[in-house]
């Protein structure tokens, strides 16, 4: 088997005919492909759909089901469950071309990378321009870590499970969001090669619907400012390089930033004034004070600054 498919599914019973029908579309032969469907505790009809769905399926499925526990929680299960070679990350709303694991196969076997990096995108127009992303240039996972890092932009992984295993990298669990990112610099921290892939992309649907767009925004600035912080001590206690862990740094400061901003008279009174007094908030506005960050965050970091000073 050289590819598992791992889908976590979460009430999808409204679109998880997408991601299904553009597997049976794959070029790669059927018989070199699994599925691993995670229905993470849906209250909707998502299995009972999916199972129609799949009757006739040439590939090898399984669904899984138990009680709600998070997307980071239901792949790690994918994974768990997974037999195939290599583990492909899809979501339950998402498609992709037909020649897509093909493709992505083709390239992370011929250049022996423990992971193949692909660009995930709204619209086919956008892909010409990615092709040029500083990463797409590197091959080593420092390198592709530190460029990712100054200019994220939406992706996904196939991944040797093998190194899955020698490296122990797994999504981490309870997170509420910002889960890819945090997978995604761990994952590269380790990789000794990656494969850029140039030829295909993953295509990602936007909707009304989607988990990501019914999070509370404040909430959503909170789950990233605490997982950038704490991506921020792992770097440095990892070793990484200077350059790498300093990039880390400009994200976590962003991300409290922009806490604050979200926060600003949209919280119980106290909230954002505890924040702003915050050991963390005065290591940001530092941070930007010192030119570290561009000049439209180091206006935003003066303001911030500016209103703590007329509050004192």
């Amino acid at each position: 088997m050289k590819v598992s498919v791992v889908i976590p599914m979460y009430n999808a019973e409204r679109t998880i005919a997408v991601p299904l029908s553009s597997l049976a579309r794959q070029t790669l032969p059927p018989g070199s492909f699994e599925l691993v469907l995670v229905d993470d505790g849906s209250t909707d009809r998502s299995a009972s759909k999916a199972r129609k769905l799949l009757e006739t399926a040439p590939f090898r499925w399984a669904i899984l089901e138990g009680p709600r526990g998070g997307v980071s929680a239901a792949r790690n299960k994918g994974i768990d469950h997974a037999r195939g070679d290599h583990v492909f990350f899809l979501d339950a709303d998402d498609s992709l071309p037909p020649d897509f694991l093909a493709t992505v196969l083709e390239g992370i076997e011929k250049e022996g990378a423990d992971l193949a990096w692909i660009w995930k995108i709204t619209n086919p127009a956008e892909f010409p321009a990615l092709r040029k992303h500083p990463m797409a240039l590197k091959r080593s996972g420092l390198a592709c870590l530190e460029a990712y890092l100054r200019i994220p932009r939406n992706a996904q992984v196939m991944v040797r499970r093998s190194f899955l295993g020698s490296s122990s990298v797994l999504y981490t669990e309870g997170l509420a969001y910002g889960e890819d990112f945090d997978f995604f610099v761990r994952l590269l921290l380790d990789a000794r090669r990656v494969h850029v892939e140039d030829r295909t992309f993953y295509l990602y649907r936007r909707h009304p619907f989607q988990v990501t767009r019914t999070i509370d925004r404040v909430e959503a600035r909170k789950a990233m400012d605490e997982a950038f912080r704490r991506l921020s001590g792992f770097l440095a206690e990892k070793g990484a390089p200077r350059e790498i862990v300093m990039e880390m740094k400009r994200h976590e400061a962003r991300a409290r930033i922009n806490l604050l901003r979200a926060a600003w008279n949209r919280r119980p009174e106290g909230y954002f004034d505890a924040l702003l007094e915050s050991p963390e908030t005065d290591e940001a506005i530092r941070f930007a004070g010192q030119g570290k960050l561009s000049v439209k965050w180091q206006v935003r970091a003066a303001m911030l600054d500016l209103v703590r000073v007329m509050k004192g």
